[in-house]
């Protein structure tokens, strides 16, 4: 009786870990995909410099956040983030709004992929 009571906790323990992981990262890439879609916007009319602002704060942001979607599940892809963000900044920086849009897209298409690899997904478990 004391084992079936016992892993019943561990299981709702793990149940409860996997359900917090979930709208962790559903949070996180939700907030991501704001972000840089606010930048995308600046970006298009023709507001480098509030781009640049906001790019900043992105890369700032995602490096915190970055640590703790790492320690949840290891992704190889969510360290190349922070390479795109810099792209991102760069571009910015030089006055190249074609390429930094080009950036953003980049970002979306990856942070969905990201978001995808480490989202729980009933496919998952068959």
């Amino acid at each position: 009786m004391k084992k079936a009571i016992f892993l019943t906790l561990i299981l709702l323990l793990i149940l409860g870990a996997g359900i917090t992981e979930h709208f962790y990262v559903d949070k996180t890439f939700a907030t991501f995909n704001e972000e840089a879609g606010t930048i995308e916007k600046y970006i298009k009319d023709g507001d480098v410099e509030n781009a640049l602002i906001e790019a900043k704060g992105l890369g700032e942001w995602w490096s915190d956040k970055r640590k703790l979607v790492e320690a949840i599940s290891y992704c190889q892809d969510a360290r190349q983030i922070n390479v795109v963000i810099g792209e991102l900044i760069g571009s910015l920086e030089c006055g190249d709004s074609e390429n930094a849009l080009s950036k953003i897209v980049s970002l979306q298409q990856l942070t969905k992929n990201i978001h995808n690899i480490l989202d729980f997904d009933l496919l998952d478990i068959i």
